[in-house]
């Protein structure tokens, strides 16, 4: 099981940033910058007060995967992407970014600022009360840290990175049980969530029922049953999740959070009844908008290319625009890039 994955930063028609994740730690950068058809180029910067040798070996060994699984993609005819291995010097950020690289350079004296970037009027701290708190799906990572013949070891990150629960599952005779240890006191969402990404890491033609223990501060609080008529339920009432004649698509996109300009929306599938199979992120804030989908499958390119043309149609309604490029990613993995033009469409 590789302990590396590739978390999409920035993404645009010519290239990508994304932050390196190793055992769910933020351990460097990769930028690139290409032309399809011609050529990628860029750098990967790994951060050595956080890795070792063997551990960069292993980081890097997958970036170069993800490297040559993009030059495929874009059928690319050259590739220059210069490794570095050290600690960082400085960051130059705005102010609204210098928090999210607090864990990396050591004190904020580090950062060099261009006040012209500062948008005080955007401040997280700004926010009304409760919006800070509308967990979605897309706001949780379930890791499976351990496997054999006596159960499942699972654990569970938030939007901040933070290890909030620790899980341990059973599996005898189609039947799920365990419990989950919560290291924060959670809330009636974030147990529907967790309760959703065990189910979904299951095999739905293998699997009858759950019965998920919700433990905190030593004490089990609630207990969560589902059966497989429970989940065929689900489905029956599946109709909240489309609306109007679209009830014989077999899939559907809604919008799940709008963060200035960056919207992210939950892509369902009929027959899965409430559980998303992807996640799709887009930045609106130009005429050519930018974004990926996530997906749980890879699925065909027929079911990619439909998923694509529902999100666009959810698009039309927040803004005019003039194309949609989208990296379509699986396990961090980049499965293909696709360009769709209005024209096309409308």
């Amino acid at each position: 099981m590789t302990h590396v994955s590739l978390r999409p930063d920035l993404r645009t028609a010519g290239g990508e940033v994304s932050d390196i994740m190793f055992k769910n730690r933020f351990v460097g950068t990769l930028s690139l910058v290409f032309r399809e058809s011609d050529r990628i180029a860029g750098a990967l910067q790994l951060e050595k007060e956080v890795l070792d040798d063997a551990e960069k070996d292993e980081v890097f060994d997958a970036v170069h995967r993800y490297v040559d699984s993009l030059l495929d993609a874009l059928q690319a005819k050259g590739c220059e992407v210069m490794v570095t291995y050290s600690s960082f010097d400085h960051v130059i950020a705005s102010e609204r970014e210098a928090e999210a690289y607090a864990g990396v350079v050591s004190t904020e004296e580090d950062f060099d600022y261009d006040t012209d970037w500062v948008d005080n009027d955007t401040r997280l701290e700004d926010e009304p009360p409760g919006e800070q708190n509308d967990f979605t799906m897309a706001d949780f990572e379930l890791v499976l840290v351990g496997e054999d013949e006596d159960g499942l070891e699972y654990h569970l990150y938030d939007r901040d990175e933070d290890f909030v629960a620790e899980i341990f599952l059973q599996v005898e005779d189609r039947e799920v049980t365990g419990t989950v240890y919560w290291m924060i006191e959670p809330d009636e969402a974030e147990l529907d969530i967790a309760a959703d990404l065990l189910v979904l890491d299951f095999d739905e033609d293998e699997v009858d029922s759950f019965e998920i223990a919700m433990s905190f501060d030593k004490e089990i609080f609630e207990v969560i049953q589902l059966t497989h008529e429970d989940l065929l339920a689900e489905e029956e009432d599946s109709e909240v999740l489309w609306s109007g004649d679209d009830e014989d698509k077999p899939y559907t996109v809604m919008l799940v959070r709008d963060d200035r300009g960056v919207l992210t929306y939950e892509i369902y599938q009929q027959a899965r009844g409430g559980l998303p199979i992807g996640t799709a992120t887009v930045d609106i804030s130009e005429r050519q908008l930018t974004g990926f989908i996530d997906f749980r499958e890879p699925g065909s390119t027929d079911d990619r290319e439909l998923i694509a043309t529902l999100l666009m149609e959810e698009l039309d309604k927040e803004k005019d625009y003039s194309a949609l490029n989208l990296s379509m990613m699986h396990n961090n993995r980049l499965i293909e890039e696709v360009l769709f033009e209005t024209e096309n469409v409308h």
